[in-house]
């Protein structure tokens, strides 16, 4: 009994014995490609196979006879004759899914025949099927991509890649499709749709970096996708660590980025184990002292203010014109009431580096504070808010000295912006 699938094949097989010139003609028309089979008939082929194709009873035997005879002509590299058998095949099991794939295969072989056509309304009826296979959506998302349509060719490489989660080329070949569908100026997509896209590729990419060890340009390209769509701090921190575990020193700036990531979440102690294992295998002296000065931070930030102090000490005393380092050791004195006068004469060293660093003019500012020199810092201070600076601390700073000096309405009031 014919099916529906049965009568669609036979009804493009036809369509395609009327059309195609290679197989309309015999072998002596020089425009065909059948030079290289002088011993076929096709004409006499193709009767053949027309008095298959309409018998009323299928046969299941001869379904396999051609089937076999189609892997025959395969392995002598005779496609086209391949192609004949397995549509033999197919008119004699036609509910066969597979003699289906397998036709299609055949015709996306036969670039210079132009076979795209018969292939992609097969392949239309090939991925509407519960049967549908992972090379079916494949190859219409690729002839989707080939003609254009770009958004069918999401639809069907997400389906493909679904079902072919392990096969790498495949989902590099998604990704690459999504990007282009992220940049293309040509059609612009609203926020919605582009936030879509991007969280898609995300997916794609952590499954890819994964397995190829975090290379640097999808790791480069992820870290921008997860800052377009939000993606929460923890998670990205999640990716740097990896990517540092898994090519260790090469990847050291990445360590150290997971590590500024945990101490802005307030996770100090897990920033410093990361810190300290960078610390001891990097060789460039720069980006040593660049994470000595943040391990010392995070320790002052946990209340471990001696271990902090030793930290800034050995490093000024590896580099004695580090001036980030005198200035943050001479607030730790003064801030933490250590010795007010030893770190206010750090501070001021480091302002004949970088007179007119904010940061320096208010640890000084606060360090004449904490010696009594309150008018002093006032004007310090109130110059630092004139020329802009807006931040918390320096808000802490002006109310402390406004009480200090009795100015108390202008105390509340910086306070009162604290708590904003």
């Amino acid at each position: 009994m014919k099916n529906r699938l049965f009568c669609l094949c036979f009804l493009l097989l036809l369509c395609n014995c009327a059309k195609s010139p290679e197989l309309a003609t015999g072998p002596g028309d020089a425009k065909t490609e059948d030079s290289e089979f002088p011993k076929i008939d096709m004409a006499a082929e193709l009767a053949k196979l027309d008095t298959m194709l309409k018998a009323d009873t299928p046969s299941i035997a001869a379904a396999h006879d051609n089937f076999l005879r189609a892997l025959d002509m395969l392995e002598a590299d005779k496609i086209l004759f391949a192609e004949l058998f397995y549509k033999r095949a197919l008119a004699n099991e036609p509910t066969s899914h597979f003699l289906l794939s397998e036709l299609i295969k055949t015709l996306l072989k036969q670039k210079k025949r132009d076979k795209t056509s018969e292939a992609f309304a097969l392949l239309k009826l090939a991925v509407q099927t519960p049967k549908a296979t992972a090379d079916n959506f494949l190859d219409i998302a690729r002839l989707y991509k080939e003609n254009g349509k770009l958004d069918s060719a999401e639809v069907y490489y997400r389906k493909a890649t679904d079902k072919m989660s392990e096969n790498y080329s495949v989902l590099y070949e998604y990704a690459q499709l999504l990007e282009f569908l992220l940049r293309d100026s040509e059609n612009p997509k609203d926020d919605s749709e582009l936030k879509r896209l991007g969280v898609e590729l995300k997916r794609i990419y952590d499954i890819l970096l994964a397995v190829l060890d975090y290379p640097q340009s999808i790791l480069e390209k992820q870290l921008f996708i997860y800052h377009m769509t939000d993606t929460p701090d923890s998670v990205v921190a999640n990716l740097l660590g990896e990517a540092f575990k898994a090519n260790g020193i090469a990847y050291a700036k990445y360590g150290f980025w997971q590590a500024e990531i945990l101490s802005s979440l307030k996770k100090y102690n897990e920033a410093n184990e990361i810190l300290l294992t960078i610390f001891f295998m990097h060789p460039s002296k720069e980006f040593t002292s660049r994470i000595a000065l943040r391990i010392a931070n995070n320790y002052e930030l946990m209340d471990s203010v001696t271990v902090a102090v030793i930290w800034l000490e050995r490093l000024l005393t590896q580099e004695p014109e580090n001036h980030i380092a005198m200035n943050n050791l001479g607030y730790i004195l003064i801030d933490h009431d250590v010795d007010a006068k030893k770190g206010l004469s750090l501070v001021e060293k480091a302002l004949t580096y970088s007179p007119a660093e904010r940061s320096y003019l208010d640890s000084k500012a606060w360090g004449l504070y904490k010696t009594g020199k309150h008018k002093e810092a006032l004007e310090i201070l109130e110059k630092l808010e004139a020329d802009g600076m807006d931040d918390k601390e320096l808000w802490l700073h002006l109310a402390k000295v406004c009480e200090a000096l009795e100015l108390h309405e202008r105390a509340k009031g910086y306070m009162a912006k604290i708590r904003e």
